[in-house]
């Protein structure tokens, strides 16, 4: 009998790495715990190429004849299959490692707790600039699974990376692995700074001298595993340079690798500019700046977003907690923050942390209510800040869908203030 190969978890990673395997000529199967429209739709799409799939559970005589497990991003420790694999001594790999075996390309793989959709994000526009072939994948939201078999050995792949993707990893081997920096997040998975701060450094496992890692050598918990990592390092903070911002330095670092350097890069570089929901300036509402920063899904990027306003700041925080300490940003907050405005599940274990460093402490309903009661706390010349330092899961799909939901709200405010 011809071995059967099962993906765990029908979202996007899952449907794409699915596709991928029975385009090589496996049998494959998709369990998914969940079970909706969407899913569904997807389900049908499969069993249309001869895929099993079964929704709605993980139904031990569905999945226990697979030789290979191939894990969705979202698939934890607790997850039945995941722990029969390891009970039964099965194989389980990543949708990441999944594609990589077929990869014939130069991979740059980039990860870090903050910053990483921005540089992996320049990295890709500023490749195609100056000539490239080069795509980007991943965490970004396009499976590396969905383009590795159109990709040739001239490419180069950008994949920006998270730790639930690296984590099962076993024989990934970029090129060029970059970890941008490392502080508290995801805890609720990973349950351990130490296994969290593990998963990020997979990404350099399988590097050898040839290969370039890059690095903030400044940051002591990146510094103490350096000795880890094989290939060629590079610090990022012995690169000095005031007129780039932190991420276009880790650009040009990437690019210099790469054997680029030259006035053409230095201008492409210049021309970078904050994504969507990353510190995302929305103008004005009766003279308050209201900024974007919906991508701010744990405290240190919003640490990050308070030290570059010089306003007075009404901050809205909140949503899905990930077991992180909110209480990193209390400098920011007891120096820049008039009030905070809260929304979400954790809500109220941020108030009890931050709470008392700062004047005003509010709680709203949902995202338009925290909006108008920014607007009566802020004054003239202040500014809203949405940084949540939380998942949107609570209420929101994604972060982009909650940072969409503010922008739409601030234009309708400011068509009716303005």
């Amino acid at each position: 009998m011809d071995n059967i190969f099962c993906v765990v978890g029908l979202g996007e990673s899952g449907y794409a790495a699915a596709q991928l395997l029975k385009r090589k000529g496996f049998r494959v199967k998709v369990t998914e715990s969940s079970d909706n429209r969407e899913l569904k739709k997807k389900a049908s799409y499969l069993l249309e190429s001869d895929v099993d799939v079964e929704l709605g559970a993980h139904n031990e005589d569905f999945y226990r004849d697979a030789a290979l497990y191939i894990l969705s991003p979202s698939i934890d420790s607790s997850n039945p299959v995941l722990k029969y694999a390891k009970s039964h001594n099965i194989p389980a790999i990543s949708e990441i490692e999944l594609a990589w075996m077929y990869s014939p390309a130069k991979v740059i793989a980039i990860t870090g707790t903050n910053g990483k959709t921005s540089v992996s994000t320049y990295t890709h526009r500023i490749l195609n600039k100056m000539g490239f072939s080069a795509v980007l994948a991943g965490n970004i939201g396009i499976p590396f699974s969905s383009l590795v078999l159109d990709l040739d050995k001239d490419d180069l792949v950008v994949l920006e990376l998270s730790s639930f993707q690296l984590e099962y990893t076993v024989n990934f081997h970029p090129y060029i692995a970059v970890l941008l920096n490392i502080s508290q997040d995801h805890l609720d998975r990973h349950k351990s700074m130490d296994n969290y701060l593990g998963a990020k450094f997979k990404i350099f496992s399988n590097q050898s001298p040839d290969d370039i890692a890059i690095v903030d050598l400044a940051q002591k918990m990146i510094r103490e595993r350096g000795n880890s990592i094989l290939a060629k390092l590079v610090d990022i903070s012995a690169f000095k340079s005031s007129k780039m911002s932190q991420n276009q330095k880790v650009v040009y670092l990437i690019m210099k690798a790469l054997g680029l350097e030259g006035r053409q890069l230095l201008s492409e570089i210049k021309k970078l500019k904050n994504l969507s929901h990353r510190r995302e300036n929305l103008g004005c509402v009766v003279g308050v700046r209201f900024i974007n920063d919906s991508k701010a899904t744990n405290p240190h990027a919003t640490k990050w977003a308070l030290s570059n306003i010089d306003s007075d700041v009404v901050l809205i925080a909140g949503g899905r907690d990930k077991g992180t300490n909110f209480r990193i940003v209390k400098d920011e907050v007891s120096s820049r923050v008039k009030a905070l405005v809260l929304i979400g599940e954790a809500k109220e274990k941020i108030a009890s942390a931050i709470g008392g460093f700062v004047e005003v402490v509010k709680f709203a309903d949902d995202l338009e209510d925290a909006i108008n009661i920014s607007l009566r706390e802020a004054s003239s010349g202040d500014t809203v800040l949405l940084s949540p330092m939380c998942s949107s899961f609570d209420m929101f799909k994604s972060y982009e869908e909650r940072g969409n939901l503010f922008k739409r709200i601030v234009r309708d405010l400011q068509r009716c203030k303005n």
